[in-house]
């Protein structure tokens, strides 16, 4: 690796970048686990403590909303010597739920004598120019980054929230561990209302409850909201909005008898924040949820509820859409932008007599690959894994003669078509995704081709080490275990599930995946005119 010694014109001093092997001190380095913590934002004075669940803590004297990092959470890191040297320039951690780490594997030291800064969230296109490497505190050293800082006026995701939550910090070695300490840069507008939520709540066990989905009575009373705000829990009340300090910004809103509300919040300092209480506020006690926590297996209906499966393996009946096969996590890169998982269709559909080969024709596709070169062709196991959009892949291809089957609409009436992407063929990074989910872990290296081969331990059933039998297991909702005879069961068709991802440079061949009848499953690359292929789509919501 070359490391070059860079002049700066901003500041006095040069800027050398240390080898991150040898290190400026090889007995000064060490290889801590990192820890990220959150010093929240504080309630000014004249704010009284209110329900603990709403994310108030009591610290002191003070009232404090703090951040909680989920898997998925990443933050951007930069070190700095007394001499201008540096070692990490945005170096990229990510968290999975347990620790801070690298996703390109590169190891996080600690080196003695340096300075270490992080922000909050990160970004991959950071501007070098807006940092002052001759300070040594994160707040002088981000004081540029800050200062240009906007939050954004749709607030109303976490990941729109979470887009506009700046925070900064500096880092400390405490015995094996690397603490960032991160404080917030911007005023935070907090407001509690008078709803009252009655219903059911669906709770993604790897996302927030912001994330969550709901199916409400009409006995529910909910505000609304001019801005885009923030709702942190779609169980309470509270709603949140960040500002830039100082700033003045005008809330209006609409109560549930259809009265106006509005007020102005100014001079809400960096890591404080100014609550609001509308109608008496948020009461617990006049709201009745219940808590529904979505596991994979669980039917989607085309009216977006959700069920589980039946425990006596019977089949449910109603509008289903789908089965859930995979739930995402915070900033998921497999779910085509949308917030909660995938769904694979109940059934795999069924060609009959020469329409299976008429739809996968190379004679028909190669004169079009010209048209479309969007298209990856992943001969390895690597590159089929970071194939990771298979709406992309079908509607490159949908206009295509022969292939307009690879991505359909769900009913326009339905209220699934608003709420979810339309029907897809998934592509093998999806596929590879689903199957880990399940309890799939790859034995194949990056490079392989041709094939590749999961080791497979149940996650469904623990304990279980057929992934056939889960497969049947976790379409019960469609068909009782027994059955083997309908061609249209994904779990007794002998056909291999199609995937959207070319796996050659010729486009004639594509990766499928053998799923039924397998006591592991496997993915080979396989003519597109072969009979063993059958088209199971997907979607994502």
């Amino acid at each position: 690796m070359y490391w070059a010694i860079i002049a700066l014109v901003t500041v006095s001093c040069a800027r050398e970048e240390i080898d991150a092997v040898k290190g400026n001190d090889s007995d000064g380095r060490r290889e801590p686990a990192v820890k990220v913590i959150d010093s929240g934002y504080q309630s000014l004075p004249v704010i009284t403590r209110a329900a603990e669940s709403n994310g108030e803590e009591t610290d002191g004297d003070n009232t404090i909303m703090r951040t909680r990092f989920l898997a998925g959470d990443k933050i951007g890191v930069f070190s700095i010597s007394s001499g201008g040297a540096t070692h990490y320039q945005n170096l990229e951690l990510a968290y999975d739920g347990a620790q801070w780490k690298n996703p390109a594997g590169e190891t996080f030291y600690f080196f003695s004598g340096m300075k270490y800064f992080a922000y909050y969230p990160y970004n991959s296109e950071f501007d070098f120019d807006k940092v002052d490497w001759s300070k040594n505190t994160a707040a002088g050293f981000f004081a540029g980054y800050v200062n240009d800082w906007m939050p954004q006026e749709d607030q109303s995701t976490t990941q729109k929230y979470i887009a506009s939550d700046l925070m900064v910090g500096d880092g400390a070695l405490d015995g094996d561990t690397f603490t960032f300490s991160l404080g917030h840069t911007m005023g935070l507008i907090f407001i509690s209302t008078a709803e009252e939520i009655k219903g059911t709540v669906y709770l993604f066990p790897k996302l927030t409850e912001a994330d969550a989905m709901e199916s409400l009575s009409p006995d529910s009373k909910l505000y609304s909201f001019e801005q885009k705000v923030y709702k942190p829990s779609r169980k309470q009340g509270y709603y949140r909005y960040l500002v830039k300090p100082g700033q003045a910004k005008f809330i209006s809103g609409m109560n549930p008898e259809e009265k106006v509300f509005s007020f102005t919040c100014d001079n809400v300092s960096a890591g404080k924040y100014k609550k609001f209480v509308i109608d008496g506020g948020f009461d617990p006690s006049k709201s009745e949820v219940e808590d529904f926590t979505v596991r994979i297996g669980d039917v989607l209906f085309n009216d977006m509820h959700i069920e589980h499966s039946h425990e006596d393996g019977t089949t449910v009946s109603g509008s289903k859409a789908g089965i859930i096969a995979y739930l995402a996590e915070l900033n998921d890169e497999y779910t085509e932008g949308y917030t909660h998982g995938l769904v694979l269709a109940g059934e795999m559909e069924y060609y009959k007599g020469s329409s299976a080969s008429r739809s996968w024709s190379y004679d028909q596709y190669k004169d079009d690959m010209a048209d479309h070169p969007s298209l990856v062709n992943c001969t390895t196991l690597k590159q089929a894994m970071e194939d990771k959009s298979g709406l992309s892949n079908s509607l490159a291809v949908g206009s295509t003669e022969g292939l307009g089957d690879l991505a359909k609409n769900h009913g326009t009436t339905l209220p699934i078509y608003q709420k979810a992407s339309m029907w897809f063929t998934l592509s093998a990074g999806q596929w590879i995704k689903i199957i880990q989910a399940w309890g799939g872990t790859l034995r194949s290296v990056p490079e392989q081709t041709g094939t590749f081969y999961f080791n497979y331990s149940s996650n469904i059933q623990p304990g279980n080490t057929s992934f056939s039998n889960d497969f049947k297991y976790l379409w019960t909702p469609f068909y009782i275990t027994t059955n083997s005879n309908d061609s249209s069961n994904p779990t007794a068709n002998r056909y291999s599930a199609i995937s959207s991802t070319e796996s050659n440079d010729k486009g004639s061949a594509i990766w499928m995946f053998k799923l039924a009848g397998s006591t592991t499953p496997y993915a080979s690359s396989t003519s597109k005119s072969s009979s063993q292929g059958r088209i199971w789509r997907g979607f994502a919501f």
